[in-house]
């Protein structure tokens, strides 16, 4: 503990100690220096304080053999009197300075303080101490100035956002103006080695907590609507949707992971992440389901269903950009569609047989010919729109069904 700020001075200045309120408790300044608030400087005066106000200036003289100081600390500049002091004569926050210099004459220096409110002249027994002092006060100055601007700015759309929270407005372009403004405080607090980066960082901390707050609001009632919006999708057979939307949920929630820190928010957006993960995993089962019915189906009919079925899931999320997500890689995607299509093309074909088939054995057969027809066209229209895909369906095989259809047609009176 010390017990004379001359002592103070004198140990600041020549090793730099820094102590803070706690080592201060009992001694000189503990009832000045708030809570984490560290001693910087201790510099004495030759005279007293010219402290200027309003347009009015007023010479503050110390009494009785004691000396006047400027006490630097992390958040702010004090003038005091005495070694003792229980107040300050003149108090500046580092953020409201705009001028910190000192003044050399041809008998001395002056150091000159000022804000837009006020100003104080200061004449300090040790000129090189004062520069080192005028120095840092300068610097802190501008680190404080630019830190409460950006945290203000930042407290300022967190209140913007809540308002249009409340009237269902968009918000994401406030939120990304607030995380910029919380990441230019954090640039002011560690853009000076002597910065007090601790002690800023716990004023930064609590904003974007409540930021983090909202935009988990924000997030997760998103994410909410997203899942919503695959499974309403997936149920009705809406792939394309359910694979777009499961998308945007994917990067709804990995933007929402990276922007939070909070625990017990990153907690909820994971539990969501998990719901996600189950229901993309429900999406690529179902298109594995639709391939095992297709390989299994007796029926060459109910084979070509399967087959396009799965054909549809697989398209539906290369369309939708997948890729990575639930350990599916677009190059997985497009080996599987290719594969998928050349059985969707086989059974075509073998449904093609069996409806021809079934139009030799009945009276009129002109309906299944039909059929087979389009089932051959389709299986080379498939072919055709895939390198590796192959149909073997060749024009006399089509010119021949059609020749079945024309007879029937005639037969049966199909045809005028």
């Amino acid at each position: 503990m010390f017990d004379r700020i001359s002592d103070l001075s004198n140990k600041s200045l020549s090793n730099g100690s820094t102590p803070s309120a706690d080592e201060l408790d009992g001694g000189p300044l503990a009832s000045l220096l708030g809570e984490g608030e560290s001693l910087q400087f201790a510099l004495a005066g030759g005279g007293g304080i010219d402290h200027t106000t309003n347009g009015r200036s007023t010479s503050i003289e110390p009494s009785g053999g004691h000396a006047a100081y400027m006490l630097v600390t992390d958040r702010h500049v004090y003038f005091v009197l005495g070694d003792d002091p229980e107040t300050a004569e003149v108090t500046f926050p580092h953020a409201e300075i705009t001028t910190a210099e000192l003044k050399s004459g041809l008998l001395n220096a002056t150091v000159h303080v000022k804000t837009a409110d006020g100003s104080v002249r200061f004449k300090p027994e040790d000129a090189d101490e004062a520069e080192e002092v005028v120095d840092y006060t300068a610097r802190m100055a501008t680190a404080w100035g630019e830190f409460d601007a950006a945290l203000s700015d930042a407290r300022a759309t967190i209140v913007d956002i809540e308002d249009r929270l409340e009237s269902g407005e968009e918000t994401s372009r406030l939120v990304q103006a607030a995380r910029s403004y919380i990441s230019n405080a954090r640039h002011a607090s560690t853009h000076d080695d002597d910065a007090p980066t601790e002690l800023m960082t716990s004023l930064i901390d609590p904003v974007e907590s409540e930021l983090d707050a909202l935009c988990v609001a924000i997030d997760t009632e998103q994410i909410e609507s997203q899942l919503d919006k695959a499974r309403e999708a997936k149920a009705s057979g809406d792939h394309e949707t359910a694979f777009k939307t499961l998308a945007q949920a994917h990067s709804t929630i990995a933007d929402g992971r990276k922007a939070v820190t909070d625990g017990g928010v990153l907690e909820t957006i994971n539990e969501l992440g998990s719901t996600y993960d189950e229901l993309v995993t429900m999406t690529f089962e179902d298109a594995e389901d639709a391939c095992h019915r297709g390989q299994t189906a007796e029926d060459p009919g109910e084979a070509v269903e399967a087959w396009q079925e799965a054909r549809e899931r697989y398209r539906a999320a290369l369309s939708a950009d997948w890729d990575g997500e639930a350990s599916v890689s677009a190059e997985a995607l497009r080996f599987q569609l290719a594969w998928v299509t050349q059985r969707l093309i086989d059974a075509h074909v073998d449904h093609a047989d069996a409806l021809e088939a079934d139009g030799d054995e009945a009276d009129d057969g002109t309906d299944s010919y039909e059929r087979a027809k389009q089932a051959l066209i389709r299986a080379r229209e498939l072919a055709s729109q895939h390198t590796y895909a192959t149909a073997s369906v060749s024009t006399e095989r089509i010119e021949g069904i059609e020749e079945k259809i024309e007879l029937g047609e005639w037969q049966w009176g199909g045809t005028e």
